[in-house]
């Protein structure tokens, strides 16, 4: 594991054009502010309003931690090699007020050291979910025992999520923002 740099791929997917996406997006539709990955959302149709009402509830969620959810996401680029979602949310992530420092021990090989013990939780398990595709009993009960069951089960749907949401930009192959999209944003959908 380690910091995610680019595809390394020749194809992808097209993300849709200018009508499509105003269609798709409606009248609120900014193509200047509107990120790649909500493009590329816009471009499945009937399942659009389900991607983004995920994206609602993740990033809207109360007990959800900004902090906690970009050490998730940040960690979950690294795991699965994901560029795009990395170069979003290293932004994203400073943006809620992670260091430099913090970002880059995020993306490292093993296991995750010199962190708040919360977010070495929440990377240890990331990692065991997206390696093993499970939770190991010490990590449950300590998720258990720090959160309590209906925040474990939301920090739980979010590392599913954005397993969901790395091989989708994956495998589309969502291009980089060439702007500052991102600007003081914690949220895809500001």
């Amino acid at each position: 594991m380690a910091k995610p740099t680019a595809y390394s791929s020749q194809v992808s997917v097209p993300l849709p054009d200018e009508t499509e996406l105003r269609e798709a997006l409606g009248e609120g539709y900014d193509s200047d502010r509107a990120l790649n990955v909500v493009k590329m959302f816009a471009g499945t149709g009937d399942f659009l309003p389900a991607l983004i009402g995920m994206v609602r509830a993740i990033f809207g969620a109360d007990d959800i931690d900004a902090q906690h959810r970009e050490v998730i996401i940040l960690r979950a680029a690294a795991v699965l090699d994901v560029p795009y979602e990395w170069q979003a949310n290293e932004q994203m992530a400073r943006n809620a007020g992670l260091t430099a420092e913090e970002i880059e021990r995020i993306a490292a090989d093993g296991p995750v050291s010199g962190l708040r013990d919360e977010w070495l939780l929440l990377t240890t398990a990331t990692d065991e979910m997206l390696t093993r595709a499970t939770l190991t009993d010490a990590t449950l009960q300590r998720l258990l025992d720090g959160f309590g069951p209906t925040t474990t089960r939301r920090y739980i749907a979010t590392i599913a999520w954005f397993s969901l949401l790395s091989l989708f930009l994956n495998a589309t192959r969502v291009p980089f923002e060439d702007t500052d999209k991102i600007g003081s944003r914690t949220s895809p959908l500001e």
